[in-house]
């Protein structure tokens, strides 16, 4: 008995051992972080910031032992650390596009230049330089990396597709930014959340998580939405859908001009207002018409198409006056033997082959993507950032694995998180909207968003709607860049 006694006295330490074993294991588990005080002038305004890349772990509900996942942030406070000062939440797109797009491009204290005038990027080494139009003097900037993007990852059991939909990804960023808020003390901060392309669909959906989530309601004080995607019914081109033709003319204009293949004497501006006028007025009820649309109206439609496209009229009826946006990008310039960009149409390239309906590439993108991922690794590395696994910027895997329909209930339609920005206008007074996009994008053209905020219950007379010279990324065009950063300066500064 007294062998058995001690044997079983024995077992139960081996097991309270191993189980402490573990408990310690997961205390002892600190999450990555890297800080580095700075100093900078910042609209004038000289002073002390703290630069941060570090990891936060987000736990299961309820389970405060079970991580699922890590979420990495690049943060820049004031060391004063005001449990009142603003703060601006910060993403990208893609889906799966990491943050330095904004982050390197127009929001750190230090920002990549790649030319203004839209030429190629070229080799390394790129130029870091300081940024003095950022808003930290007004707010303390959170650029977050969702999972599968940055460093950040799933955990313990979990993996990283499970956070890749509409609204698992949105929910996730969500808890991020409420534990945020917890861990640093900023109930009582004004709060922004910055979001550019598919970041207009994250950022609409995390105001219902965090306005009307399961937890602590948080209320949020505005929204600045860049070059959004906020109702893909306007940018998706799907047989019987004419919505994205209306809305991408104008820019197929402000392109053509731009390039030289219009006949005017008009200004940009009021050629491109003039193109919005028609593709509303005219274009917009004759698509709607469908086969019964007379030849003569057909004719007269496609002549207006072919005037402020640039294309032949011609081809504008070979695509029964609906030109989509890779052939227009084809078809443009095809007698030089160049297409143009799609996120900034403002770039021409040479395809391989000229005959085609589809450009290469997106000789945007390759005209600057190189300049930003380096510029991220310098700076990180500035910092004090020393973690071996590259830093993803982008993963075209998690786009193709999506999932779009988590927000519908019913039949699957068009993912639209528009009215989300109507309900928090209409349930809180003091709620702003800020949309900036450039004329020159055809990726979410600006007309696109002009619509969407006309068709979800916003009241236009709350939304600061800005145009600009630029194409998706506005701000890599300088005059583009130095206004951007001032009204969105003045967009979140506290009112005395």
């Amino acid at each position: 008995m007294r062998k058995t006694f001690f044997l079983l006295i024995l077992m139960f330490s081996v097991i309270h051992a191993q189980e402490e074993k573990k408990e310690t294991s997961k205390e002892k588990y600190v999450p990555v972080r890297f800080s580095k005080e700075m100093r900078g002038s910042f609209n004038g305004t000289k002073m002390s910031y703290l630069a941060s890349h570090y990891e936060t772990i987000l736990y299961e509900k309820d389970k405060f032992n079970n991580p699922m996942a890590s979420i990495f942030v690049t943060e820049y406070r004031s060391v004063k650390n005001d449990p009142n000062r603003p703060v601006i939440f910060i993403f990208n797109g893609g889906p799966g596009s990491a943050s330095l797009w904004l982050h390197m491009g127009v929001m750190g204290p230090k920002v990549v230049k790649v030319p203004s005038d839209a030429t190629d990027d070229g080799s390394p080494p790129y130029e870091l330089v300081d940024n003095p139009l950022t808003p930290l003097d007004v707010a303390d900037l959170v650029c977050i990396d969702p999972i599968g993007t940055g460093y950040s990852l799933a955990m313990g059991e979990h993996e990283n597709k499970e956070f890749w939909g509409v609204k698992q990804d949105a929910e996730t960023v969500s808890k991020f930014v409420r534990q945020w808020i917890q861990d640093n003390n900023r109930w009582n901060s004004p709060k922004y959340i910055l979001g550019e392309s598919y970041g207009g669909i994250r950022g609409p959906q995390m105001l219902k998580e965090l306005r009307n989530g399961s937890l602590t309601n948080i209320e949020i004080n505005g929204i600045i939405l860049v070059s959004p995607a906020t109702d893909l019914q306007h940018i998706r081109f799907t047989p019987g859908n004419n919505s994205p033709y209306v809305g991408y003319l104008p820019t197929y204009a402000s392109t053509a001009y731009y390039h030289g293949k219009v006949k005017t004497n008009k200004s940009l501006e009021s050629f491109y207002e003039e193109a919005k006028e028609f593709s509303l007025n005219k274009l917009a009820p004759a698509l709607v018409k469908g086969s019964r649309i007379s030849k003569r109206e057909k004719n007269q439609i496609a002549e207006r198409i072919a005037y402020y496209s640039g294309l032949s009229k011609q081809f504008v009826l070979n695509s029964n006056l609906r030109v989509d946006a890779s052939s227009f990008r084809k078809e443009l310039l095809r007698d030089e033997g160049y297409s143009v960009g799609r996120l900034d149409s403002r770039y021409k390239g040479k395809d391989y082959i000229v005959a085609g309906q589809r450009p290469d590439t997106d000789i945007s993108s390759e005209g600057f993507s190189a300049a930003y991922v380096s510029a991220m690794h310098t700076w990180l590395a500035e910092i004090g950032v020393d973690i071996k696994r590259l830093y993803r910027s982008g993963d075209s895997e998690l786009g193709k694995n999506w999932d779009w329909v988590s927000t519908q209930n019913g039949w699957p339609r068009f993912v639209n998180v528009a009215p989300h920005i109507g309900r928090a206008m209409r349930e809180n007074i003091d709620f702003k909207v800020y949309v900036a996009c450039g004329i020159y994008d055809l990726a979410t053209p600006c007309f696109t968003a002009t619509n969407t905020i006309h068709e979800n219950g916003i009241d236009p007379s709350r939304v600061k709607f800005s145009e600009f010279e630029g194409g998706h990324m506005m701000y890599n065009h300088q005059p583009s860049f130095d206004r951007f950063l001032n009204e969105l300066r003045e967009f979140v500064m506290i009112k005395e």
